[in-house]
Protein backbone atom coordinates (compact mmCIF):
# COMPACT_ATOMS: atom_id res chain seq x y z
CA UNK A 1 0.00 0.00 0.00
CA UNK A 2 1.26 3.48 -0.79
CA UNK A 3 -0.02 7.03 -0.52
CA UNK A 4 0.09 9.53 -3.35
CA UNK A 5 1.08 13.15 -2.75
CA UNK A 6 0.38 15.67 -5.53
CA UNK A 7 1.38 19.29 -5.98
CA UNK A 8 -1.37 21.47 -7.42
CA UNK A 9 0.66 23.81 -9.61
CA UNK A 10 0.27 27.55 -10.03
CA UNK A 11 -1.84 28.93 -12.93
CA UNK A 12 1.24 28.92 -15.15
CA UNK A 13 0.46 25.19 -15.52
CA UNK A 14 -3.00 24.48 -16.78
CA UNK A 15 -5.33 22.13 -14.86
CA UNK A 16 -4.88 19.60 -17.65
CA UNK A 17 -1.07 19.79 -17.42
CA UNK A 18 1.36 17.73 -15.38
CA UNK A 19 1.56 17.28 -11.61
CA UNK A 20 4.65 16.77 -9.51
CA UNK A 21 4.02 13.74 -7.30
CA UNK A 22 5.59 11.49 -4.70
CA UNK A 23 4.70 8.02 -3.47
CA UNK A 24 5.37 6.78 0.04
CA UNK A 25 4.30 3.81 2.14
CA UNK A 26 5.04 5.41 5.53
CA UNK A 27 4.76 9.15 4.89
CA UNK A 28 8.45 9.56 5.73
CA UNK A 29 10.43 8.15 2.83
CA UNK A 30 9.89 8.70 -0.89
CA UNK A 31 9.55 5.47 -2.84
CA UNK A 32 8.94 7.02 -6.24
CA UNK A 33 8.57 10.57 -7.53
CA UNK A 34 8.24 12.38 -10.79
CA UNK A 35 5.96 14.51 -12.89
CA UNK A 36 3.08 13.26 -15.01
CA UNK A 37 -0.33 14.13 -16.36
CA UNK A 38 -3.32 13.26 -14.18
CA UNK A 39 -4.23 10.24 -16.30
CA UNK A 40 -0.68 8.87 -16.01
CA UNK A 41 -0.24 9.29 -12.24
CA UNK A 42 0.38 6.09 -10.26
CA UNK A 43 -2.55 4.77 -8.24
CA UNK A 44 -2.59 4.98 -4.44
CA UNK A 45 -3.33 1.96 -2.30
CA UNK A 46 -6.93 1.20 -1.43
CA UNK A 47 -6.49 1.92 2.27
CA UNK A 48 -4.52 5.12 1.74
CA UNK A 49 -5.41 8.64 0.73
CA UNK A 50 -4.49 10.97 -2.08
CA UNK A 51 -3.14 14.17 -0.56
CA UNK A 52 -3.16 17.33 -2.68
CA UNK A 53 -0.58 19.98 -1.79
CA UNK A 54 -1.46 23.55 -2.77
CA UNK A 55 1.53 25.43 -4.20
CA UNK A 56 2.75 28.24 -1.95
CA UNK A 57 2.35 30.80 -4.76
CA UNK A 58 -1.42 30.15 -4.83
CA UNK A 59 -2.04 30.95 -1.18
CA UNK A 60 -2.25 34.25 0.62
CA UNK A 61 -2.28 34.41 4.42
CA UNK A 62 -4.27 36.77 6.62
CA UNK A 63 -4.31 37.13 10.39
CA UNK A 64 -7.75 37.69 11.93
CA UNK A 65 -9.49 37.47 15.30
CA UNK A 66 -12.67 35.41 15.29
CA UNK A 67 -15.69 37.24 16.70
CA UNK A 68 -17.00 35.88 20.02
CA UNK A 69 -19.90 33.45 19.86
CA UNK A 70 -18.64 31.62 16.77
CA UNK A 71 -17.54 28.03 17.20
CA UNK A 72 -15.18 27.15 14.33
CA UNK A 73 -15.72 23.42 14.96
CA UNK A 74 -19.52 23.47 14.79
CA UNK A 75 -20.99 22.25 11.50
CA UNK A 76 -24.20 24.18 12.11
CA UNK A 77 -22.30 27.47 12.37
CA UNK A 78 -20.32 26.97 9.16
CA UNK A 79 -22.51 29.38 7.09
CA UNK A 80 -22.22 32.06 9.80
CA UNK A 81 -18.49 31.44 10.08
CA UNK A 82 -17.99 31.78 6.33
CA UNK A 83 -19.99 35.03 6.27
CA UNK A 84 -17.98 36.39 9.21
CA UNK A 85 -14.69 35.58 7.47
CA UNK A 86 -15.82 37.30 4.29
CA UNK A 87 -16.70 40.41 6.30
CA UNK A 88 -13.38 40.43 8.14
CA UNK A 89 -11.31 39.92 4.99
CA UNK A 90 -13.30 42.06 2.56
CA UNK A 91 -10.96 45.06 2.82
CA UNK A 92 -7.82 42.90 2.78
CA UNK A 93 -8.60 41.00 -0.42
CA UNK A 94 -8.29 42.26 -3.96
CA UNK A 95 -10.90 39.85 -5.33
CA UNK A 96 -14.50 39.24 -4.37
CA UNK A 97 -14.45 37.03 -1.23
CA UNK A 98 -17.20 34.83 -2.72
CA UNK A 99 -14.84 33.82 -5.54
CA UNK A 100 -12.15 32.73 -3.08
CA UNK A 101 -11.73 29.64 -0.96
CA UNK A 102 -11.07 30.31 2.72
CA UNK A 103 -9.63 27.89 5.27
CA UNK A 104 -9.02 28.39 8.98
CA UNK A 105 -5.92 27.28 10.84
CA UNK A 106 -6.24 23.94 12.68
CA UNK A 107 -6.92 23.61 16.41
CA UNK A 108 -8.28 27.08 17.00
CA UNK A 109 -10.72 28.23 19.68
CA UNK A 110 -13.49 30.82 19.90
CA UNK A 111 -12.47 34.50 20.01
CA UNK A 112 -8.86 33.55 19.13
CA UNK A 113 -6.53 35.19 16.64
CA UNK A 114 -5.62 32.80 13.84
CA UNK A 115 -4.43 32.51 10.25
CA UNK A 116 -6.76 32.19 7.28
CA UNK A 117 -5.50 30.66 4.03
CA UNK A 118 -6.99 32.11 0.83
CA UNK A 119 -6.81 30.80 -2.72
CA UNK A 120 -8.79 31.02 -5.96
CA UNK A 121 -11.90 28.85 -5.68
CA UNK A 122 -12.31 28.12 -9.37
CA UNK A 123 -8.65 27.16 -9.78
CA UNK A 124 -8.88 24.72 -6.87
CA UNK A 125 -12.19 23.23 -8.03
CA UNK A 126 -10.89 22.67 -11.58
CA UNK A 127 -7.86 20.74 -10.31
CA UNK A 128 -9.93 18.56 -7.96
CA UNK A 129 -12.47 17.76 -10.67
CA UNK A 130 -9.75 16.94 -13.18
CA UNK A 131 -8.01 14.62 -10.71
CA UNK A 132 -11.26 12.91 -9.78
CA UNK A 133 -12.13 12.37 -13.43
CA UNK A 134 -8.74 10.69 -13.80
CA UNK A 135 -9.45 8.30 -10.92
CA UNK A 136 -7.66 10.19 -8.13
CA UNK A 137 -10.13 11.38 -5.48
CA UNK A 138 -8.37 13.79 -3.12
CA UNK A 139 -8.92 13.04 0.58
CA UNK A 140 -6.97 15.96 2.03
CA UNK A 141 -5.78 19.44 1.05
CA UNK A 142 -2.66 20.89 2.65
CA UNK A 143 -0.51 23.98 1.98
CA UNK A 144 2.99 23.50 0.64
CA UNK A 145 4.33 25.94 3.24
CA UNK A 146 2.32 27.59 6.03
CA UNK A 147 3.13 30.36 8.53
CA UNK A 148 4.84 29.18 11.69
CA UNK A 149 6.74 30.61 14.63
CA UNK A 150 9.68 28.25 14.06
CA UNK A 151 12.49 30.02 12.20
CA UNK A 152 13.10 28.28 8.87
CA UNK A 153 14.22 29.17 5.34
CA UNK A 154 13.42 27.65 1.96
CA UNK A 155 15.05 28.27 -1.41
CA UNK A 156 12.57 27.21 -4.09
CA UNK A 157 12.11 27.45 -7.83
CA UNK A 158 14.51 27.12 -10.72
CA UNK A 159 17.84 28.82 -11.34
CA UNK A 160 16.17 31.50 -13.49
CA UNK A 161 13.49 32.54 -10.95
CA UNK A 162 14.50 31.37 -7.47
CA UNK A 163 12.50 32.39 -4.42
CA UNK A 164 13.36 32.66 -0.74
CA UNK A 165 10.67 31.90 1.86
CA UNK A 166 11.09 32.45 5.59
CA UNK A 167 9.08 31.56 8.69
CA UNK A 168 9.45 32.98 12.19
CA UNK A 169 10.78 36.43 11.26
CA UNK A 170 11.44 38.29 14.55
CA UNK A 171 10.04 35.22 16.32
CA UNK A 172 6.55 35.85 14.97
CA UNK A 173 4.21 33.32 13.40
CA UNK A 174 4.57 34.54 9.83
CA UNK A 175 5.59 33.66 6.29
CA UNK A 176 7.70 36.01 4.18
CA UNK A 177 8.71 35.56 0.53
CA UNK A 178 10.94 37.50 -1.83
CA UNK A 179 12.92 36.79 -5.03
CA UNK A 180 16.28 35.23 -4.24
CA UNK A 181 17.95 37.47 -6.82
CA UNK A 182 16.76 40.63 -5.13
CA UNK A 183 19.04 43.27 -3.60
CA UNK A 184 21.60 41.75 -1.21
CA UNK A 185 20.76 44.27 1.51
CA UNK A 186 17.13 43.11 1.56
CA UNK A 187 18.18 39.49 1.99
CA UNK A 188 20.68 40.52 4.66
CA UNK A 189 17.91 42.33 6.57
CA UNK A 190 15.72 39.26 6.38
CA UNK A 191 18.53 36.99 7.61
CA UNK A 192 19.27 39.38 10.45
CA UNK A 193 15.69 38.97 11.67
CA UNK A 194 16.20 35.19 11.98
CA UNK A 195 18.37 33.17 14.36
CA UNK A 196 21.78 32.20 13.02
CA UNK A 197 20.94 28.52 13.39
CA UNK A 198 17.67 28.71 11.43
CA UNK A 199 17.45 25.75 9.07
CA UNK A 200 17.92 26.47 5.38
CA UNK A 201 16.44 23.95 2.95
CA UNK A 202 17.08 24.37 -0.75
CA UNK A 203 16.11 22.48 -3.86
CA UNK A 204 19.02 20.64 -5.50
CA UNK A 205 19.36 23.07 -8.41
CA UNK A 206 19.81 25.99 -5.99
CA UNK A 207 22.31 24.54 -3.54
CA UNK A 208 25.37 25.73 -5.45
CA UNK A 209 23.94 29.24 -5.61
CA UNK A 210 23.31 29.23 -1.86
CA UNK A 211 26.63 27.71 -0.84
CA UNK A 212 28.57 30.06 -3.09
CA UNK A 213 27.16 33.11 -1.33
CA UNK A 214 29.20 33.88 1.81
CA UNK A 215 26.44 36.17 3.09
CA UNK A 216 24.37 33.14 4.13
CA UNK A 217 26.98 31.82 6.56
CA UNK A 218 24.88 28.78 7.41
CA UNK A 219 24.73 25.16 6.25
CA UNK A 220 22.38 24.27 3.41
CA UNK A 221 20.21 21.16 3.54
CA UNK A 222 19.10 19.66 0.23
CA UNK A 223 15.34 19.10 0.12
CA UNK A 224 14.00 17.68 -3.16
CA UNK A 225 10.46 18.73 -4.10
CA UNK A 226 9.14 15.21 -3.42
CA UNK A 227 10.43 15.32 0.16
CA UNK A 228 8.78 18.70 0.65
CA UNK A 229 5.43 17.21 -0.41
CA UNK A 230 5.72 14.59 2.34
CA UNK A 231 6.70 17.24 4.87
CA UNK A 232 3.67 19.33 3.90
CA UNK A 233 1.36 16.33 4.38
CA UNK A 234 2.64 15.87 7.94
CA UNK A 235 1.48 19.34 8.94
CA UNK A 236 -1.80 19.70 10.91
CA UNK A 237 -3.32 21.88 8.21
CA UNK A 238 -6.32 20.76 6.18
CA UNK A 239 -7.67 23.21 3.62
CA UNK A 240 -10.71 21.04 2.80
CA UNK A 241 -13.25 23.29 4.53
CA UNK A 242 -16.65 24.86 3.82
CA UNK A 243 -17.78 23.90 0.28
CA UNK A 244 -14.68 21.70 -0.13
CA UNK A 245 -15.38 19.79 3.09
CA UNK A 246 -14.78 16.10 2.46
CA UNK A 247 -17.15 14.93 5.19
CA UNK A 248 -16.71 13.93 8.83
CA UNK A 249 -16.49 10.19 8.16
CA UNK A 250 -13.87 10.67 5.48
CA UNK A 251 -11.80 12.89 7.76
CA UNK A 252 -11.90 10.50 10.69
CA UNK A 253 -11.12 7.54 8.45
CA UNK A 254 -8.22 9.41 6.89
CA UNK A 255 -6.87 10.49 10.29
CA UNK A 256 -7.04 6.93 11.60
CA UNK A 257 -5.31 5.67 8.47
CA UNK A 258 -2.57 8.29 8.80
CA UNK A 259 -2.11 7.49 12.49
CA UNK A 260 -1.90 3.76 11.76
CA UNK A 261 0.54 4.25 8.88
CA UNK A 262 2.73 6.49 11.03
CA UNK A 263 2.70 4.02 13.91
CA UNK A 264 3.23 0.92 11.77
CA UNK A 265 5.97 2.25 9.48
CA UNK A 266 7.57 5.45 10.80
CA UNK A 267 11.10 4.94 12.25
CA UNK A 268 10.40 7.06 15.33
CA UNK A 269 7.70 4.59 16.40
CA UNK A 270 9.94 1.52 16.11
CA UNK A 271 10.52 1.31 19.87
CA UNK A 272 6.78 1.68 20.53
CA UNK A 273 6.02 -1.07 18.00
CA UNK A 274 8.48 -3.43 19.69
CA UNK A 275 7.02 -2.55 23.08
CA UNK A 276 3.47 -3.21 21.88
CA UNK A 277 4.53 -6.52 20.30
CA UNK A 278 6.26 -7.61 23.51
CA UNK A 279 3.21 -6.60 25.57
CA UNK A 280 0.90 -8.63 23.31
CA UNK A 281 3.30 -11.60 23.43
CA UNK A 282 3.46 -11.40 27.23
CA UNK A 283 -0.33 -11.32 27.41
CA UNK A 284 -0.63 -14.35 25.14
CA UNK A 285 1.95 -16.29 27.17
CA UNK A 286 0.17 -15.31 30.40
CA UNK A 287 -3.24 -16.32 29.08
CA UNK A 288 -1.93 -19.66 27.85
CA UNK A 289 -0.26 -20.31 31.20
CA UNK A 290 -3.44 -19.40 33.07
CA UNK A 291 -5.55 -21.62 30.78
CA UNK A 292 -3.12 -24.52 31.27
CA UNK A 293 -3.32 -24.07 35.04
CA UNK A 294 -7.13 -24.00 35.00
CA UNK A 295 -7.29 -27.09 32.78
CA UNK A 296 -4.96 -28.92 35.14
CA UNK A 297 -7.16 -27.98 38.10
CA UNK A 298 -10.28 -29.24 36.30
CA UNK A 299 -8.56 -32.51 35.39
CA UNK A 300 -7.45 -32.99 38.99
CA UNK A 301 -11.00 -32.45 40.29
CA UNK A 302 -12.35 -34.91 37.74
CA UNK A 303 -9.74 -37.47 38.75
CA UNK A 304 -10.61 -36.94 42.41
CA UNK A 305 -14.32 -37.52 41.66
CA UNK A 306 -13.52 -40.72 39.77
CA UNK A 307 -11.28 -41.94 42.57
CA UNK A 308 -13.95 -41.13 45.18
CA UNK A 309 -16.52 -43.14 43.21
CA UNK A 310 -14.17 -46.11 42.90
CA UNK A 311 -13.29 -46.02 46.58
CA UNK A 312 -16.95 -45.72 47.68
CA UNK A 313 -18.44 -48.16 45.18
CA UNK A 314 -15.66 -50.52 44.12
CA UNK A 315 -18.14 -52.83 42.35
CA UNK A 316 -18.58 -50.25 39.51
CA UNK A 317 -16.35 -51.61 36.70
CA UNK A 318 -16.30 -48.61 34.31
CA UNK A 319 -16.57 -44.91 35.18
CA UNK A 320 -18.29 -42.88 32.47
CA UNK A 321 -19.76 -39.92 34.39
CA UNK A 322 -18.68 -39.95 38.02
CA UNK A 323 -21.27 -37.42 39.19
CA UNK A 324 -24.24 -39.19 37.57
CA UNK A 325 -23.10 -42.62 38.66
CA UNK A 326 -22.50 -41.44 42.23
CA UNK A 327 -26.00 -39.94 42.38
CA UNK A 328 -27.53 -43.15 41.05
CA UNK A 329 -25.75 -45.31 43.61
CA UNK A 330 -26.76 -42.97 46.44
CA UNK A 331 -30.39 -43.11 45.32
CA UNK A 332 -30.25 -46.91 45.31
CA UNK A 333 -28.80 -46.98 48.81
CA UNK A 334 -31.41 -44.53 50.05
CA UNK A 335 -34.22 -46.58 48.52
CA UNK A 336 -32.87 -49.80 50.03
CA UNK A 337 -32.70 -48.24 53.48
CA UNK A 338 -36.23 -46.80 53.22
CA UNK A 339 -35.02 -43.19 53.73
CA UNK A 340 -36.65 -40.37 51.81
CA UNK A 341 -34.67 -38.23 49.37
CA UNK A 342 -35.29 -34.64 48.42
CA UNK A 343 -36.80 -35.81 45.14
CA UNK A 344 -39.43 -38.07 46.66
CA UNK A 345 -43.11 -37.13 46.77
CA UNK A 346 -43.39 -36.41 50.51
CA UNK A 347 -40.48 -33.88 50.69
CA UNK A 348 -41.69 -32.15 47.50
CA UNK A 349 -45.25 -31.84 48.86
CA UNK A 350 -43.97 -30.46 52.14
CA UNK A 351 -41.78 -27.93 50.33
CA UNK A 352 -44.61 -26.85 48.00
CA UNK A 353 -46.43 -25.45 51.05
CA UNK A 354 -43.87 -22.59 51.02
CA UNK A 355 -45.02 -21.44 47.56
CA UNK A 356 -47.34 -18.38 47.76
CA UNK A 357 -50.87 -19.13 46.48
CA UNK A 358 -50.36 -22.92 46.40
CA UNK A 359 -53.90 -23.29 47.78
CA UNK A 360 -55.25 -22.03 44.44
CA UNK A 361 -53.52 -24.80 42.47
CA UNK A 362 -55.91 -26.95 40.43
CA UNK A 363 -53.78 -30.09 40.30
CA UNK A 364 -50.59 -31.87 41.39
CA UNK A 365 -48.80 -34.54 39.39
CA UNK A 366 -45.70 -36.46 40.53
CA UNK A 367 -43.66 -38.19 37.87
CA UNK A 368 -39.95 -38.90 37.35
CA UNK A 369 -39.03 -37.26 40.66
CA UNK A 370 -40.77 -34.02 39.64
CA UNK A 371 -43.87 -32.41 41.15
CA UNK A 372 -45.88 -30.60 38.47
CA UNK A 373 -48.19 -27.91 39.89
CA UNK A 374 -51.12 -26.90 37.67
CA UNK A 375 -53.19 -23.74 37.86
CA UNK A 376 -50.65 -21.85 39.99
CA UNK A 377 -50.50 -18.11 39.24
CA UNK A 378 -47.27 -16.40 40.32
CA UNK A 379 -46.19 -12.90 39.34
CA UNK A 380 -42.55 -12.05 38.79
CA UNK A 381 -41.70 -10.96 42.32
CA UNK A 382 -43.59 -13.84 44.00
CA UNK A 383 -41.91 -16.38 41.72
CA UNK A 384 -38.46 -14.90 42.45
CA UNK A 385 -39.09 -15.01 46.21
CA UNK A 386 -40.33 -18.62 46.06
CA UNK A 387 -37.38 -19.73 43.92
CA UNK A 388 -34.91 -18.08 46.29
CA UNK A 389 -36.55 -19.68 49.35
CA UNK A 390 -36.64 -23.18 47.83
CA UNK A 391 -33.05 -22.92 46.54
CA UNK A 392 -31.90 -22.84 50.15
CA UNK A 393 -33.49 -26.27 50.62
CA UNK A 394 -31.82 -27.76 47.56
CA UNK A 395 -34.94 -27.51 45.39
CA UNK A 396 -35.58 -25.82 42.07
CA UNK A 397 -38.86 -24.25 40.95
CA UNK A 398 -39.19 -23.65 37.19
CA UNK A 399 -41.95 -22.67 34.83
CA UNK A 400 -42.96 -25.25 32.23
CA UNK A 401 -45.64 -23.90 29.87
CA UNK A 402 -48.64 -22.96 32.02
CA UNK A 403 -47.46 -25.14 34.92
CA UNK A 404 -44.72 -24.95 37.55
CA UNK A 405 -42.30 -27.82 38.16
CA UNK A 406 -40.69 -28.47 41.55
CA UNK A 407 -37.73 -30.84 41.71
CA UNK A 408 -34.53 -31.47 43.66
CA UNK A 409 -31.26 -29.90 42.59
CA UNK A 410 -28.54 -32.34 41.54
CA UNK A 411 -26.38 -32.96 44.56
CA UNK A 412 -23.27 -33.76 42.53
Amino acid sequence: MSSLFLLLPAPAASPTGEYAYAQSSDGQHVQHSGQAAASMLPAAGRADAVVAVVAWQMLSWHRIALPPGLNPHSRRQQPRLRAALEGLLEEKLLDDPQSLHLALAPQIHQAESCWVAVCDKQWLRSHLKHLEASGHTVARLVPEIAPAAEARLWALGDAEQPWLLACGVHGLSSLASLPLKTDASVIAALLAALPADAALQAEPQLTRLMEGNQAWNRPVEIQPPAQRLLAAARSPWDLAQFEFNLGTRTRWRRRLQEAWQSFSRAPQWRAARWGAALAVAAQLVGLNAWAWKENRAIEQRQQQAVQTLKDTFPRIPVVVDAAVQMQRELDLLRSASGALSAGDLEPLLAASAQIPGIQAATGLQYQERQLRIQGLALDGQAAADAQQSLAGSGLRLERSGNDWVLQAEASL
